[in-house]
């Protein structure tokens, strides 16, 4: 039974609420809202480039120049070509908001504090964002791996699974994706990602 996780206060400088609660402490999970209380106005492309260059004030409106350690995007089966481009999908995304949008991106991050052999930590969690965010659920996915160390952060490697809120067909985005861009999508990602190691392996140290 998925049940809905009740949420806290927003860090300062968090684009997002955490839901709290579940049983993987390695796994962060909110939804990036158009605006928060009386806070900031968010878009798509700005908290994306953010984790596509984390630590560094890049402008949405320049190209982008991705520093993070890796990064990909992963599209649905319909999705048109164009749209691996990170800076056009999520361009594409705002001109096609609807008035009132309030889900921007769906964030899940998982860390790997026993991180071993990173290679096969990022092919394992790209071959389950394909599978479970893009084919199941025609997800449009920009994945990015950051591995703090090399900013001298003790911090573990992590990758931040970022879900265009919206269904993603041939002709743009389309449906909303309720339940899951809510509090009850921590419990549904958390349950299919332990299922996925569960019969997939885990051949990463992870």
């Amino acid at each position: 039974m998925v049940m809905a996780m009740k949420k806290r206060p927003a860090p300062e400088g968090l684009d997002f609420v955490p839901v709290e609660g579940g049983s993987d402490p390695h796994i962060a999970f909110g939804v990036v809202r158009r605006r928060i209380g009386s806070g900031a106005i968010q878009t798509a492309p700005g908290s994306v480039l953010r984790r596509l260059s984390p630590g560094r004030k890049a402008d949405v409106a320049a190209p982008w120049e991705p520093t993070c350690y890796r990064w990909d995007v992963l599209l649905p089966p319909m999705a048109h070509d164009d749209c691996l481009d990170p800076k056009r999908l999520c361009e594409q995304y705002e001109a096609q908001a609807c008035e009132g949008l309030k889900d921007l991106l769906v964030m899940m991050t998982i860390r790997f504090p026993d991180a071993d052999r990173i290679h096969a930590i990022w092919e394992d969690v790209r071959a389950f964002a394909r599978e479970r965010l893009c084919r199941e659920r025609n997800l449009a996915v920009i994945a990015a791996f950051h591995l703090p160390v090399q900013i001298g952060s003790t911090n573990p490697p992590h990758v931040h699974l970022m879900a265009l809120a919206r269904e993603l067909k041939a002709y743009g985005f389309a449906d909303f994706v309720r339940p899951f861009a809510a509090d009850a999508g921590k419990a549904m990602f958390a349950a299919e990602w332990a299922e996925w190691q569960a019969h997939q392996g885990c051949t990463a140290g992870i």
